[in-house]
Formats: C-alpha cells, sequence, structure tokens
C-alpha cells in the first residue's frame, strides 16, 4: 500500500489516537504508572508537534494559492488597462498618421500625374498650335503703326 497526500495524513493521525486510546485505557483499568504516564505524555507532545506541522504546511499552500490567485488577478488587471491605454492610444494615432500619410501619398502621386499630365498637355496643345500653323495659309502682314 502506497500512502500519498491527505491519506497519510490521515493514516498517522490514526495512529495517534490509537496509541492514546490504548494509553488511556491502561491508565484506566490498571491505574497511574509511570511508563505508561510517560508514553502517553510522548504521544501527546508528538500530537502537537504534527498539528504544528499541519499548521505550517496548510498555511505555505494557503500563501501559495493566495499569492497565484493573487498573481492571476494583478495580471488580468495589468492586461485591462494596458489593453485600455493600448486602445486608446491606437485611437489616438491610428487618424494621425493615417491622414499624414494619405496626404503624404497622395501629394507624391498627384505631383507625379500632375507632372505627367502637365507635360503631356502641353505637349499636344504645342503639337496642335504647330498644326494649326502649318495648314493655316500664311497671314497677311499687317503694317505697324508708325510705318
Amino acid at each position: 500500500m502506497q500512502l500519498q497526500g491527505r491519506q497519510t495524513q490521515f493514516y498517522i493521525d490514526l495512529i495517534y489516537g490509537l496509541g492514546f486510546a490504548a494509553g488511556f485505557g491502561y491508565l484506566l483499568v490498571y491505574g497511574m504508572n509511570v511508563g505508561v504516564t510517560a508514553f502517553s505524555a510522548g504521544l501527546i507532545f508528538g500530537y502537537f508537534l504534527r498539528v504544528w506541522e499541519k499548521m505550517i504546511v496548510y498555511e505555505r499552500i494557503l500563501h501559495e494559492e493566495i499569492a497565484a490567485e493573487a498573481e492571476a488577478v494583478v495580471a488580468e488587471e495589468a492586461e485591462e488597462a494596458v489593453a485600455d491605454e493600448v486602445t486608446a492610444e491606437v485611437e489616438k494615432q491610428v487618424p494621425q498618421e493615417m491622414s499624414d500619410q494619405i496626404e503624404e501619398q497622395l501629394g507624391e502621386e498627384m505631383d507625379e500625374r500632375f507632372d505627367e499630365e502637365f507635360d503631356e498637355r502641353v505637349a499636344e496643345e504645342v503639337e496642335e498650335q504647330m498644326d494649326d500653323r502649318r495648314t493655316l495659309p500664311p497671314a497677311k502682314k499687317r503694317p505697324r503703326d508708325g510705318q
């Protein structure tokens, strides 16, 4: 039989209880005997030491559980606080950065497009005017004033 955890504690307490009962039963039946009294006193002292050990173990377990629970609560609160702060910061910065970035990209694209279209239109206008001048009959020269 392998003893573990609470099962071990139960059997140790059972042994102490049987020892108490046997010692007090002997004292009741046969009267005071120094050896049996010393044995009972040793059992009582050992039992108090066992109770003290249990209290220390239970306190340690209790402290560990409380620390683990407190750590979980703190982590959850920190996560919520950080999530709220991050969300607020993202909501604050994203529109600004997006508008700046959009303005920058649109500005660059519009400048490039304007330059290209301007160059194309100027070239087309110049060609049209050149074609118009070629196709028009030569204009009569007007005399200048004063000549």
